[in-house]
């Protein structure tokens, strides 16, 4: 059966049900919680199934409100990090900024996001390695390359790992809402 009703990662069903998502796993392999398995190996879990979870272990929270969306920002210019934020929380984003390749990593060990805006030159990691890492941690999650310099090597090698597009810096209001129609399917306006 096809359904329009998207599922969960582990790290979607650990959010909201504010766990880790290593008790997510647990619940799984433990047949408690029904999840299948992608062909990389990531589990999903129906929303159905996380109901029905939900509704046998009397835990009262209701799926149809969805969290907002979590977007992290990685940039060394406190300028491009404050305007991308100004931007994100007015469209009821939560976001999370990192000023370094080293600091965006930290980010994700912590957490789950459903957007990286990330740039492609930072001071301590190049923006490739922190995208490969990106993607060897969570495969699925939507990144965007942020750069000065579309044509540069760095910005050739990054491309190997699978963002999902590519912003020209200085970044414009209309490209940050074209990505967000795009990703998350927003309404113009909204």
């Amino acid at each position: 059966m096809v359904t329009e009703e998207k599922p969960l990662s582990t790290w979607g069903v650990a959010r909201l049900l504010h766990v880790t998502p290593v008790t997510v796993f647990h619940w799984i392999r433990a047949g408690k919680l029904k999840a299948y398995r992608l062909p990389g190996g990531h589990f999903r879990v129906a929303r159905a199934d996380l109901q029905q979870f939900l509704l046998e272990n009397r835990i009262p929270i209701r799926l149809e409100v969805d969290a907002p969306k979590r977007v992290l920002v990685v940039d060394d210019e406190p300028v491009v990090l404050e305007a991308l934020e100004a931007v994100l929380v007015l469209k009821g984003y939560e976001v999370v900024l990192a000023a370094s390749g080293r600091a965006a990593l930290r980010e994700l060990r912590k957490d789950h996001f459903d957007l990286i805006f990330l740039d492609l030159f930072l001071p301590d990691i190049g923006g490739a390695a922190v995208l490969k890492a990106i993607k060897r941690r969570d495969p699925e999650v939507v990144v965007v390359l942020v750069t000065g310099f579309p044509h540069h090597e760095e910005a050739i090698a990054a491309l190997e790992h699978g963002p999902a597009m590519m912003l020209p810096k200085p970044i414009k209001l209309q490209d940050i809402e074209s990505v967000l129609k795009i990703v998350f399917k927003e309404q113009r306006g909204a």
